[in-house]
């Protein structure tokens, strides 16, 4: 990337700031140490943006600045813990419009207190923000949060902020079908920036399978798996600067299950070194790709399939890839267990098939079980129970859609070790080219 922005850092605090797992919890200097149970402050933002009044993106307000106290063990519970946050610098600037009463905020100038219980942990978005008009753009100082109890030694966090912010866009993708189960797909990432101020930190490229499995390919990417993951992490240097926007240089490869019908490949644009989202980001540890390293090259991003995600706009943006298979018009049975002592009347739910649109389906029962008739308006009315045969023998005739599913009773007459019956789907060739498999075992597994 090239071009460059204001720099934007996290001011460095004469006592230690605690992130969980970055830094110690620490005594106030000068103060005597504390002897209760430690919290920490997870996910706290390092940068936070103000959009300007005149954003070019409407509905565009400040990301949630979320607070995160956790208690560590043996002590889980911390009562009264008074959370002060120092908004000085956003006077004339952007103000609240709306205060957490249910954790005790309330403001006194420009400083807003909170009162809460971790047990063992609290969670709350202590206040909402506008901007005001006017407003300078680029940084504009540090809000401050400190952290103190009667029992905990007392823990700071500083978030840089900055007037006017990036808004991220991923280029998106329409879905797929037709794709034939065990094959692949290509998706390549695809990000830009439409705001007003740049990213000078970088950013993160989070791809997800479901229902598929990623090829292992870019070495300086992180695999949450070495053997079919379905999770990658690629980060790339900054800086993003305003309109610019990228994709990267070779596409990712999924490959859908051979069991799948329906299916999405996702990839996420965050800032790097951010923790807060909720992002599940991959340790250092974790796999590399095998192949050469992936990169990025300038493309247009003032199209309209480049778009932000709603209420993330300065924090990430997402493209989603969703799939149908050429499985989807296969129906496939589901098998199941009955269970109960000889001689007793037991229900089992009868699985509707995979893909079923209006199931009808066959039940063979297990040598030495036999079927009760349930007359229909003699139980639940949103349930329904399996039925004789039209010739009044042979396999059950079991028949869908209801919300509570369908089910069998029947009575267990005598033991029989390895005994299986079968459920069979009923579809048609010329619609279900596979019939293979429309038929699953049904097991008995007796509890006495």
């Amino acid at each position: 990337m090239v071009g460059a922005t204001a720099a934007v850092v996290l001011v460095t605090l004469a006592v230690a700031v605690t992130v969980a797992g970055k830094a110690p919890v620490v005594a106030v200097a000068g103060g005597a140490p504390a002897t209760g149970p430690a919290l920490t402050l997870s996910g706290m933002r390092n940068t936070y943006y103000i959009p300007r009044a005149d954003s070019p993106v409407r509905d565009d307000t400040p990301g949630k600045y979320e607070i995160t106290l956790k208690a560590r063990e043996p002590h889980p519970v911390v009562k009264n813990v008074k959370v002060r946050i120092d908004l000085s610098v956003l006077q004339g600037k952007a103000r609240p419009i709306w205060v957490d009463k249910g954790n005790k905020c309330g403001m006194t100038g420009q400083v807003m207190t909170c009162t809460v219980d971790v047990e063992p942990g609290a969670v709350f978005t202590p206040f909402t923000l506008v901007p005001q008009p006017g407003a300078a753009p680029g940084p504009a100082g540090a809000v401050t949060v400190t952290v103190t109890s009667p029992t905990t030694p007392t823990v700071r966090h500083a978030t840089q902020v900055v007037i006017g912010a990036p808004v991220i866009t991923a280029r998106q993708v329409p879905k797929r079908t037709g794709v034939r189960p065990g094959s692949g797909m290509e998706l390549t990432p695809a990000f830009g920036n439409r705001g007003d101020t740049g990213i000078d930190d970088g950013v993160t490229v989070l791809v997800e399978a479901s229902e598929a499995t990623l090829r292992r390919v870019h070495s300086n990417c992180r695999y949450d798996k070495a053997v079919a993951p379905t999770r990658a992490q690629c980060d790339f240097p900054g800086p993003l600067p305003p309109g610019a926007a990228y994709e990267t240089d070779a596409p990712f490869t999924a490959l859908a299950d051979a069991t799948a019908m329906h299916g999405r490949v996702s990839y996420t644009v965050l800032r790097a070194h951010e923790t807060s989202g909720g992002h599940r980001l991959l340790p250092a540890s974790a796999p590399r790709g095998t192949g050469a390293p992936i990169g990025l090259r300038p493309v247009d991003g003032g199209g309209s399939d480049f778009a932000p995600s709603m209420y993330s706009h300065a924090d990430a943006a997402t493209s989603v890839l969703d799939f149908d298979t050429t499985g989807i018009n296969d129906l496939q049975a589901v098998g199941f267990t009955i269970k109960g002592k000889v001689g007793e009347t037991v229900d089992a739910q009868v699985p509707y098939p995979r893909n079923f649109a209006d199931p009808e389906m066959t039940v063979t029962l297990p040598e030495g079980v036999s079927l009760v008739t349930v007359p229909r308006g003699e139980h639940t009315s949103d349930m329904v129970y399996c039925e004789p045969g039209a010739s009044g023998s042979g396999p059950a005739e079991c028949h869908g859609y209801e919300v509570g599913g369908t089910w069998v009773r029947v009575r267990i007459d005598r033991r029989v070790e390895g005994a299986r019956g079968s459920v069979h789907a009923l579809s048609g060739p010329k619609t279900d080219p596979n019939q293979d498999n429309n038929t699953a075992p049904v097991t008995l597994e007796y509890t006495g």
